[in-house]
């Protein structure tokens, strides 16, 4: 309907129903809150991913100390970045495992490594080892392992843990990686009396990796705890 001049008067047109105002109101509330809810979600779970600050850095034990104190401003720290750092093989609970924060000291022959699994991991492994469920000591145990056949089974490492997920960082001691083209780290269930073939393999350094300078600071005072693993 137009009016005198020609332009449409929607004062004929009828009001709308409240219910139906209601609704459209209630709609635009919700979806608001959905985006404004998924948004955080995805800020919770980006921030719980990322390792606690203990795991972030490289850490001194007595052996690290020593080089330190012995080559001074020369002593020498490579940071390894992965680009495979999530276990990459088919089965679900494979992608449950990843590796970060690598370095090494070429002078001390010392390789340290993050490792963290989701803790959802444990479901699988209690599928195969019933019995898991029951222990009280760690899950899982770690190896190196390179493209020669050298092993290293023994390394001190420290703990944590955060929002599902657990952590440990591991200390290597008398690697050598001269002319290695791969090292991988094999994990074990700790329960498993056989250790030949690993549940979970990660590579952490190959040969075309990119290696740069790692800023190491100082030794700190504070000293995390350390345990040891030597089958």
């Amino acid at each position: 309907m137009f009016d005198e001049f020609g332009k449409e008067d929607d004062s004929w047109r009828p009001e709308i129903p409240k219910y139906r105002k209601v609704l459209k109101k209630a709609f635009s509330v919700f979806f608001v809150c959905f985006v404004f809810g998924l948004i955080a979600l995805m800020l919770v779970r980006l921030i719980s991913s990322k390792p606690p600050a203990s795991m972030k850095k490289m850490l001194f034990n007595e052996i690290t100390e020593n080089g330190y104190k012995t080559y001074g401003e020369d002593f020498e720290v490579q940071h390894i970045f992965a680009s495979e750092s999530f276990n990459n093989d088919n089965r679900a609970e494979d992608s449950m495992f990843s590796v970060s924060t690598i370095t090494y000291a070429p002078q001390i022959k010392q390789l340290q490594v993050t490792v963290r699994y989701n803790n959802r991991v444990l479901k699988y492994l209690e599928k195969d080892y019933p019995d898991a469920s029951e222990k009280t000591d760690e899950y899982y145990v770690f190896a190196l392992a390179d493209n020669f056949g050298a092993k290293y089974t023994s390394y001190t490492y420290t703990k944590a843990s955060k929002t599902g997920y657990t952590y440990r960082h591991l200390i290597f001691e008398n690697v050598s990686i001269t002319d290695v083209s791969e090292i991988k780290l094999h994990v074990y269930y700790s329960g498993e009396t056989n250790k030949e073939v690993p549940r979970h393999t990660i590579t952490v350094f190959r040969y075309d990796f990119a290696v740069g300078n790692y800023d190491y600071g100082e030794p700190p005072d504070k000293k995390p705890e350390f345990f040891k693993y030597a089958p």
